[in-house]
């Protein structure tokens, strides 16, 4: 049951680690998987292919930028980062949504 609970709360979350992810410096996807994982402690390993189908979709309504960086093998490299808007978001949705987490009810749970 645990588990099953877990799976949902995860991926209803992905958006919002990956923009905890992209919140200081930009990164490529590698970098953001890296990133996600160490931020969760390694409980949230997302599929490298999940997080370019979400970038790609937070490219297109404008919450996440993209640039090219020059890769000294192969292909340049996509670099994420949040926009001003995907930062404005991440903020709002923080405010209303994990913010409650420090309530002392929550708080004497995790102790």
């Amino acid at each position: 049951m645990l588990a099953d609970w877990e799976s949902v709360f995860r991926q209803g979350l992905l958006t919002f680690w990956t923009f905890v992810a992209l919140s200081q410096e930009g990164a490529d996807v590698g970098a953001v998987k890296q990133r996600i994982e160490a931020l969760t402690g390694g409980t949230y390993r997302p599929a490298e292919q999940t997080l370019y189908r979400q970038l790609r979709r937070h490219l297109d309504v404008g919450l996440v930028e993209q640039t090219k960086v020059p890769s000294p093998m192969g292909p340049p490299k996509n670099v994420y980062k949040l926009s001003s808007r995907g930062r404005r978001l991440l903020r709002a949705f923080a405010r209303h949504n994990i913010a409650p987490f420090g309530d002392p009810t929550v708080q004497d749970l995790l102790r």
